[in-house]
């Protein structure tokens, strides 16, 4: 069902498929006051018509307000079964404000000290950092996933850039631009077809492929609780990025296939000494789902969605490393197939049907999966210009929240350089283990492609 209007000034649809089994997942760790999965993106930004006098907080909370009116979904919440929305009057709008925007004051505080520390909350939060000229935007996942997180960076960016006062906008308006589910945009029926079925249950049996996959050597045991997630970042010099995206086009491979075969080759060394080393390496073939949709659910406008899918594929521990680029340009090449599009209900039904009934996420996996969104500059332009004068975008981050002895290596590629981010959770590995992870697939990148 799409959005309804319930009563005066109160919008609601059923919360999707989708977003309830992320959900699931992410409501596991809330007991540990955390949000598995949920999603955190930063970008550093300098606005060239406003001075570090305290104006440009109070242009920062005006920006937020504004970013609301044009994202209106950024607001809504989660009940056990619907997503609500209401429109606010200027006494909600600031009390909204209040609650979810935060200006540290904090000189201490880094971007990185609020991604170990941050909390579940019923909105997406941001937080803007004076002193090292940074905003962050936190979202449990099942609101949106990578490329909508950017999408959202880059909106709230445009609404600093712009300085509309939100006094000045029609509220009331803005539920048209509230989001439906996948679902809905996809239009697949609440009963599954046996074309359904069949698709769904090919979709399946891709996890298979967890079975008898290799994984890290880790800290702690079944009765480790989880701390605080924490990252490496890694960027490649301008000079080195040229030299890989050279390589990678002379070998007609994608630049994403080369650090997908450069991450499988470092699981495989760094799983050496664990008691599983010796077999396969599984890892998620993950898709933004946004350009297979109509419009306007294929643009930024529907930034705060799940709109992205995903299914696991292994490589052996005897191929090559251009044997294993040469299979994920494949699978990337490939993309995704109508049948798993129309499996998206049924699917995520049926897996969260399983998650409910054995209470947990299955057993524990320590493998450093993959995620991507590329070229990011697609999704987060370096430089605004509008009326308020140009903001210009230095350095984005992306990150998850990791709960588990999981980790993921994030992937993009902004201003003329290859980045990584590799998020894990401080109760399981070491700082030391984990750069070393991020050295040997900088490492296999570069041997692979020959830099």
């Amino acid at each position: 069902m799409p959005w309804l209007e319930i009563s005066q000034s109160h919008w609601q649809r059923p919360l999707g498929e989708n977003e309830r089994m992320i959900k699931w997942i992410g409501d596991r760790a809330h007991a540990a006051g955390r949000e598995h999965w949920s999603i955190t993106v930063a970008g550093s930004f300098r606005l060239s018509d406003v001075q570090q006098d305290g104006k440009l907080d109070e242009r920062v909370r005006k920006a937020w307000k504004v970013f609301r009116f044009n994202h209106p979904s950024i607001a809504s919440t989660a009940g056990a079964n619907t997503v609500d929305y209401l429109v606010p009057d200027a006494k909600a709008l600031e009390q909204w404000t209040d609650e979810t925007l935060d200006i540290v004051s904090d000189p201490n505080t880094t971007a990185d000290t609020l991604f170990a520390n941050f909390k579940p909350t019923p909105y997406i939060t941001g937080h803007f950092l004076p002193h090292t000229g940074q905003f962050v935007l936190h979202a449990a996942h099942w609101r949106t996933d990578g490329y909508g997180g950017l999408q959202l960076l880059n909106a709230f960016f445009d609404a600093l850039a712009s300085n509309i006062d939100p006094a000045t906008l029609p509220w009331g308006d803005e539920p048209a631009r509230l989001v439906p589910s996948i679902e809905e945009v996809l239009e697949l029926p609440e009963e599954p077809t046996p074309e359904i079925q069949a698709a769904t249950a090919e979709c399946l049996r891709s996890g298979a492929v967890v079975a008898g996959s290799i994984g890290l050597p880790y800290l702690g045991d079944l009765d480790t609780k989880p701390r605080g997630t924490h990252s490496i970042r890694r960027s490649l010099p301008e000079s080195t990025t040229a030299a890989v995206l050279a390589a990678c086009d002379a070998r007609n491979l994608m630049p994403l296939s080369a650090v997908h075969a450069s991450l499988a080759a470092a699981n495989f060394i760094g799983s050496a000494a664990s008691a599983n080393g010796d077999g396969h390496y599984t890892s998620t073939m993950r898709f933004g789902l946004r350009p297979y949709l109509r419009e306007p659910y294929n643009t930024a406008q529907s930034a705060s969605a799940l709109y992205s899918g995903s299914y696991m594929a292994k490589v052996d521990p005897g191929n090559s490393w251009e044997e294993n680029a040469a299979r994920y340009n494949e699978l990337y090449t490939a993309g995704l197939s109508n049948e798993f599009l129309i499996a998206r209900r049924q699917f995520a039904a049926q897996v969260l049907g399983m998650l409910e009934k054995t209470g947990s996420l299955g057993p524990p996996r320590s493998e450093v999966d993959m995620s991507s969104v590329d070229d990011a500059e697609k999704l987060v332009s370096p430089v605004h210009r509008s009326g308020g004068g140009v903001l210009e975008v230095d350095d984005i981050n992306l990150g998850v929240e990791c709960v588990a002895r999981e980790t993921y290596l994030f992937y993009w590629m902004f201003r003329g350089k290859i980045e990584f981010n590799l998020t894990y959770n401080e109760a399981f590995y070491e700082k030391a283990s984990m750069e070393e992870v991020m050295n040997t697939i900088v490492d296999a990148l570069k041997k692979g492609l020959q830099v």
